[in-house]
């Protein structure tokens, strides 16, 4: 079969593989799109380490099952469906307190292992979720869903003033589930003249503005000009969370969902003073990221700038890095 591996910075290779077997209760699906991430990205800059060489990346994978190991019902072969990223093990203390996202010996698609850029991948079935949807909406179900946890575990309530950073997937898919909330203000803060603003517009922020831009905006539309309510890093920069602890006010939530793999410096000692919660996630819940896609409650068809076949996933992994890009799909 046809894969993208990735043996190093900049260094993505098209090549011909054997293809995966459905071990005892693992499928094999037939893979119909998948997204490039901005983990994958930061695995190709290098900035985050590779866990394995070389490896398949991409884990926003959504294809058929074509064939099933002897445990798994024959019945699901040739039905769609997106697979969880965790392969955990079940029986550890973690698994069996909730936590199976943070399963000491999980291994993680794309990430750990081999993931979904090829023609076919290999997964658990109790990892898979069955959708009715178009494969290129498909996979933005894990990222709409790590958005939904930002949301578990970091609530927020109606009539905050908020403001996000970061204009790419997981900032722009916050915006819409941010405004479910009814937030007294919604500010998006993009890089200056980022051809992404208009995305953010698109999708309901009231204001969008520059960071410099911002830090007037919050003297003017937040009590006492201190600070925003809640505060989403998604900039996919080092120099993120430092940046929102400056805009967040005394209290406040800062949300952070940057994965750079880059160390992160941040003004500690304002931190402190201004008693703000900084509260990270990542993994979160399919179920519901299936039904408000399917329900059409966020829109995601707009956010695929770029599409390419996998055979030219190199060209593909330079386009992502463009300031215009949003979600940049590989389909097989």
């Amino acid at each position: 079969m046809i894969a993208a591996r990735l043996y190093g910075p900049y260094d993505i290779r098209v090549e011909d593989i054997p293809r995966p077997l459905a071990r005892d209760e693992w499928v094999v699906l037939e893979v119909k799109a998948v997204g490039i991430c901005g983990t994958d990205k930061a695995f190709y800059k290098g900035t985050y380490k590779l866990f394995k060489k070389p490896i398949v990346l991409g884990h926003e994978i959504c294809g058929v099952v074509i064939d099933v190991g002897k445990n798994v019902p024959k019945d699901i072969v040739g039905q769609l469906f997106v697979s969880e990223i965790n392969i955990v093990c079940n029986k550890c203390w973690f698994c069996t307190h909730d936590l199976s996202t943070h399963c000491p010996y999980r291994e993680v698609l794309g990430i750990t292992i081999d993931g979904g850029m090829a023609q076919y991948v290999t997964v658990p079935y109790r990892n898979l979720h069955r959708v009715e949807l178009d494969p290129e909406i498909a996979i933005f179900v894990e990222p709409l869903a790590a958005v939904l946890q930002m949301i578990k575990l970091a609530p927020i309530k109606p009539g905050l003033n908020v403001a996000i950073l970061g204009s790419g997937t997981i900032g722009i898919l916050s915006i819409q589930v941010l405004k479910m909330f009814a937030p007294n203000n919604l500010v998006v803060i993009t890089r200056p003249n980022s051809p992404k603003a208009r995305y953010a517009k698109m999708f309901g922020a009231d204001y969008v503005v520059s960071y410099d831009e911002a830090l007037e905006l919050k003297k003017r539309i937040t009590p006492e000009g201190q600070g925003f309510d809640y505060v989403v890093e998604a900039t996919g920069d080092p120099k993120g969370l430092d940046l929102a602890i400056e805009l967040t006010r005394p209290r406040g939530i800062v949300a952070a969902k940057s994965t750079h793999g880059l160390p992160t410096t941040f003004n500690y000692t304002l931190t402190v003073v201004k008693e703000i919660s900084i509260i990270t996630s990542r993994c979160g819940p399919f179920k519901p990221a299936i039904r408000l896609l399917g329900e059409e409650k966020v829109r995601v068809k707009e956010l695929i700038t770029s599409r390419y076949r996998l055979t030219k996933a190199e060209e593909a992994f330079r386009r992502s890095l463009g300031r215009d890009q949003i979600k940049v799909v590989l389909k097989p």
